[in-house]
């Protein structure tokens, strides 16, 4: 009889997965749109989260899916009203998702900005 693993089943990050992940956050809490991080495993996935404040709501959220063998997709989603997600980029490549996830990024720094602006 073999001994189940408690890792079998779970979705990890690799070192340069999660380092790409935390230098994308880490230049935006220099800039001042996160200050906070998380890190959630729920049922065996992996759930990374930027916050403007602890204790918010995520800005962004990342997921890591298995998708089949070795093949993998990176997810992340942002809010989009009450309790429902927008799903803001998507890639098997974490390289690619990166970029993906920038671009996105900005355009939240834009509009946080515009926002800022119209209220003075």
């Amino acid at each position: 009889m073999s001994k189940k693993s408690s890792y079998e089943g779970k979705i990890g990050y690799t070192r340069k997965e999660f380092g790409a992940i935390f230098q994308l956050y880490s230049q935006n809490v220099y800039t001042g749109l996160f200050k906070d991080f998380s890190f959630i495993d729920i049922n065996g996935k992996y759930f990374i989260s930027f916050r403007e404040e602890a204790g918010a709501t995520p800005l962004i959220t990342i997921e890591k899916r298995k998708i089949g063998g070795d093949r993998v997709l990176f997810v992340a989603t942002s809010p989009a009203g009450k309790e429902a997600l927008n799903e803001i980029a998507r890639s098997e490549k974490i390289d690619s998702f990166i970029r993906q996830l920038k671009g996105k990024i900005e355009i939240i720094k834009s509009s946080k900005s515009t926002k800022r602006n119209s209220q003075s």
